[in-house]
């Protein structure tokens, strides 16, 4: 057929004899009659379609439920963890008059003899006090940034910002807020010590290896933030309370509001560290 002839007979809406025939059958040669290819072939079996969108549908609802769980289970492990927003970087006045923070420093100094000397903190509240031995065998560069904080009286004066009845109590925050440190920070010591009740561990972003000023007292056996924990959610102890754990629990029972992390935790009334003493023994 001429090109012209095929180009007319589309502008008249026209088909040829052959595919006229091809389409509708109209050929008594069951070969010429047109059969549609894949996927249109099922789309033709309406059993097979109906199973198809059923197959889907169940498919999506399965999907929507379990990564609704997932989300749940973020939400929940996240509200249990000592969190800490600390950062390294100490903030710049561009001013001469500007003073220097106080509470801000490099590094930490190297302070302790971890193979001879045993260490101890005396913890002065406006609550009463309580005594912490220190583990210094196992967390050298962790105490060794606590101990030297103690002397620069870097926490005198500071609150326990976080109390969590049942969980923990948090401080060592020079803002006040779970967002302040000292300027510097330290890499986790990983030590299969668990964080049973009385430990003392130090607060971080979820998920970090490192920290700053900021700790916390386990208040029960938390499980959840063992050093075998399966997620990155991992707290090493690096302290324990040893005298006046009834006074931790009396800081664990004051009343709480909503605070700046949208966390129904801060204390009404401030909780002071009036002072924390260090203590040396030879071994």
């Amino acid at each position: 057929m001429a090109k012209r002839r095929r180009r007319d007979q589309q502008h008249l809406r026209q088909e040829s004899t052959r595919k006229r025939r091809y389409t509708v059958g109209g050929s008594q040669n069951a070969a010429e009659k047109y059969q549609p290819g894949f996927p249109m072939n099922l789309l033709a079996n309406a059993k097979i379609f109906y199973i198809a969108g059923a197959i889907i549908m169940i498919g999506s609802v399965v999907a929507a439920a379990v990564l609704a769980g997932i989300d749940s289970g973020n939400e929940n492990a996240a509200a249990d963890i000592p969190t800490a927003t600390d950062t390294a970087e100490a903030e710049a006045t561009p001013s001469e008059t500007a003073t220097p923070d106080p509470r801000q420093f490099s590094q930490a100094e190297q302070v302790i003899d971890a193979e001879t000397t045993d260490y101890r903190a005396i913890i002065k509240t406006s609550m009463g006090d309580f005594v912490i031995d220190l583990f210094e065998e196992d967390a050298p560069d962790t105490v060794n940034s606590f101990v030297f904080l103690a002397q620069q009286k870097y926490f005198d004066g500071l609150t326990f910002h976080r109390v969590r009845e049942g969980f923990v109590i948090q401080g060592g925050d020079p803002k006040g807020d779970g967002t302040g440190g000292p300027g510097y920070t330290t890499k986790d010591e990983p030590n299969e010590i668990r964080n049973t009740r009385g430990t003392l561990a130090m607060a971080k972003p979820g998920g970090s290896d490192s920290f700053g000023s900021q700790f916390f007292i386990n208040l029960k056996d938390n499980t959840s933030l063992d050093f075998d924990n399966p997620s990155q959610n991992r707290f090493y102890p690096f302290a324990e309370v040893v005298e006046g754990m009834d006074v931790v629990d009396a800081i664990a029972q004051v009343p709480v509001e909503l605070g700046s992390s949208g966390e129904v935790s801060k204390p009404v009334e401030p909780v002071l560290i009036n002072e924390v003493v260090i203590e040396e023994s030879a071994r």
